[in-house]
């Protein structure tokens, strides 16, 4: 299938309208897009695209780059400093320029996800976010568990991510426990390594905040790798990690998961009044034993009468 050159514009307008249609996670919670200005930002990561079967398919910051990119990189190269990135990051997570009720907001969530991560223990567990999202519903925030998904688009892998988002007067707040980890890479440099060295434990900011942490990244990880002459994964580029927060997402806030949900539900519609409904229990009875004797239950019965009546056999 050849590649279809088309302008910026259309390449944009393409993009924004299949963002409506990718196919979302399958688990319960309510359905959510980016908002207009995160899909203007990730029409910037859209190079080219092909029509395939009715469905429009992207193909976004991988190695099959024309000169001009080519070009935008060098360009870039020659002006990055990871100084710069660094005091950059620093701003950003400090948020400097921030009000006085926006650095209040962001305290409060972070010192109850501090103190919540606390009693929950492993941060590596399954279901640690899930836990931390429950808890600060019960200490009054309105958080939910957002769960992102995303189908495999030219190099890049499909892939699936989880994390936490707080609705407060209007704003919405990403928290992240060990940010950084989203970011490490094989043989990082020394100068790539005292950017991770700046993020925080927990960070919590709004999206406009993290997508410019996303982007200085993703940039130093090129830098990073380039100096000792490895490639970047697929899944350590911008458009990749522009997936896991900024694309469309399902939000749930039950504190179990949808299987388990349903299945308590079920239980409890089979239940009568005066009758609780039980598990059935195993006896370890094997349905293949008959056929492995190579005896039916209709022969066994047969069997068995012809030896009662017909052989004396007595019970």
């Amino acid at each position: 299938m050849a590649r279809i050159p088309v302008r910026f514009e259309r390449v944009a307008a393409a993009f924004n309208d299949a963002s409506s249609r990718v196919r979302l996670c399958e688990s319960s919670g309510s359905e959510h897009s980016p908002a207009a200005e995160s899909l203007t930002d990730l029409s910037d990561l859209v190079k080219s695209f092909i029509e395939r079967d009715g469905r429009v398919v992207f193909y976004m910051d991988d190695d099959q780059v024309d000169q001009q990119q080519k070009e935008k990189d060098q360009h870039e190269h020659s002006d990055w400093s990871d100084s710069e990135t660094k005091d950059m990051l620093q701003n950003l997570f400090g948020s400097n320029d921030e009000d006085d009720s926006d650095r209040d907001v962001k305290q409060k969530i972070r010192a109850e996800v501090e103190f919540a991560s606390g009693l929950i223990g492993d941060m590596s567990s399954t279901g640690f976010k899930r836990q931390l999202m429950a808890r600060l519903r019960d200490s009054g925030f309105d958080a939910g568990l957002c769960k992102s998904k995303w189908e495999k688009t030219g190099r890049f892998p499909s892939g699936n991510y989880e994390y936490i988002d707080v609705n407060v007067n209007g704003n919405r707040y990403i928290v992240e426990v060990s940010l950084d980890r989203q970011f490490e890479i094989a043989r990082p440099t020394d100068q790539y390594a005292s950017l991770l060295n700046v993020f925080p434990r927990i960070f919590v900011g709004k999206v406009e905040e993290l997508k410019k942490i996303v982007k200085l990244m993703c940039r130093a990880i090129k830098e990073s790798m380039k100096g000792v002459d490895l490639h970047v994964p697929p899944w350590r580029r911008n458009g990749y990690m522009q997936a896991k927060w900024f694309g469309n997402y399902k939000r749930t806030t039950n504190e179990v998961p949808s299987k388990n949900a349903q299945y308590g539900e079920a239980v409890a519609g089979k239940r009568s009044v005066g009758f609780e409904a039980k598990p059935s229990i195993s006896y370890n009875c094997r349905e293949d034993f008959a056929s492995k004797v190579g005896l039916r239950v209709g022969h066994l019965t047969t069997v068995f009468n012809g030896n009662v009546n017909g052989t004396g056999l007595q019970l």
